[in-house]
């Protein structure tokens, strides 16, 4: 029998076996090693920085803050009539953690008014601070409130509003709001000098029909006034208006005991307007006396121009008529005086 062949080491998939089992113990490249000591003393610094803060944060120091000053009651019967302050600076002294905690949640000076002088320092002691914290000063340290008698008023809704509507269309009535007043409670010098409550801006644009809306009611005195409602709901009632048209005679007002008449040129005016297309609105419009054309004799008496006057148009309220025009707007006028004779007659 012939001899086995002997085996080849240098083949391929001997060699692979063998790296496996003695991996190569070349030095890593110079860029890895350099890396890994800078990311360990990176470590070591955030480490070292760690500690240093724990330990520095445990001893006393001094910090002053902004605090928010409220007003948690007042004297019975009185009310502000100006605000007070609204923040104070205040020194604090502690720990490092607690005064850490404190900025972070600042704590409130809540103020317990038995008079018109309140001592801020107190306020905050009284409130309790965190074991060890001490207040070292406040600033302002004192605040005088203005004090003035409280009192309450009902005052009527006034609605602010910006309200557009398609052409053709507009408003049949004012807007109804319910509740259409408040009753008010503050310092009588500010509730003297109101006449109503405003609301909010309603804004509406392109509108064609009718709506509800909660407006919120307006607060221009920083929360010293306190209304008992804190918004209303505003109706509306929206309609398409027509154009419409009719002649009115001129009269005159006021005339003067000497005076007799008065004669206009032209005697009657064309008053046109709109008005609501559907509804008896359009044929209340058109009724005799729907619309006066009315000169005022005391322009007259008081006219500098070459004769003429202006006209005025009465109506009566709830007509549902909108922007109504007299053509012409001025009128000459002729005055007829009464005789002396008649005078002295009288």
């Amino acid at each position: 029998m012939s001899a086995p062949a002997p085996q080849r080491w240098d083949r391929p998939g001997v060699r692979g076996r063998l790296r496996s089992l003695f991996p190569s113990r070349r030095p890593a490249p110079p860029d890895d090693e350099a890396g890994r000591r800078s990311l360990a003393l990176g470590l070591s610094l955030v480490v070292a920085a760690v500690l240093w803060f724990s330990f520095s944060m445990r001893e006393a120091y001094s910090v002053a803050v902004e605090v928010p000053v409220q007003v948690a009651s007042l004297p019975a019967g009185q009310a502000l009539r100006e605000p007070p302050p609204t923040s104070a600076t205040v020194t604090l002294q502690g720990e490092g953690w607690t005064l850490l905690t404190l900025t972070r949640r600042r704590p409130a000076i809540r103020i317990a008014a038995t008079g018109p002088t309140v001592d801020l320092a107190s306020s905050l002691r009284e409130r309790g601070l965190p074991s060890g914290v001490s207040v070292q000063s406040v600033q302002p340290r004192v605040v005088d409130l203005a004090l003035d008698a409280r009192t309450t008023r009902r005052l009527p809704i006034r609605l602010r509003r910006s309200i557009e509507t398609r052409p053709s269309y507009g408003l049949l009535r004012p807007p109804v709001l319910r509740p259409d007043s408040v009753t008010v409670s503050g310092a009588q010098s500010l509730l003297g000098r109101l006449a109503d409550w405003p609301t909010e801006t309603l804004v509406a644009q392109d509108v064609d029909e009718d709506f509800s809306r909660v407006v919120a009611l307006s607060d221009t005195f920083g929360g010293l006034l306190t209304p008992s409602a804190r918004s209303t709901m505003v109706s509306v009632e929206v309609g398409q208006f027509t154009g419409a048209s009719r002649d009115v005679p001129v009269e005159v007002e006021n005339l003067p005991p000497g005076v007799e008449a008065v004669q206009f040129d032209p005697a009657t005016v064309r008053v046109a307007f709109d008005v609501p297309s559907q509804g008896e609105a359009y044929d209340r419009a058109l009724e005799p006396g729907a619309f006066r054309a009315v000169v005022d004799y005391a322009d007259i008496a008081r006219d500098t121009t070459s004769g003429s006057v202006p006209v005025a148009l009465r109506y009566p309220d709830g007509l549902g008529v909108r922007d109504p025009a007299a053509t012409p707007a001025r009128v000459d006028y002729f005055v007829l005086r009464r005789r002396a004779s008649e005078l002295g007659g009288q």
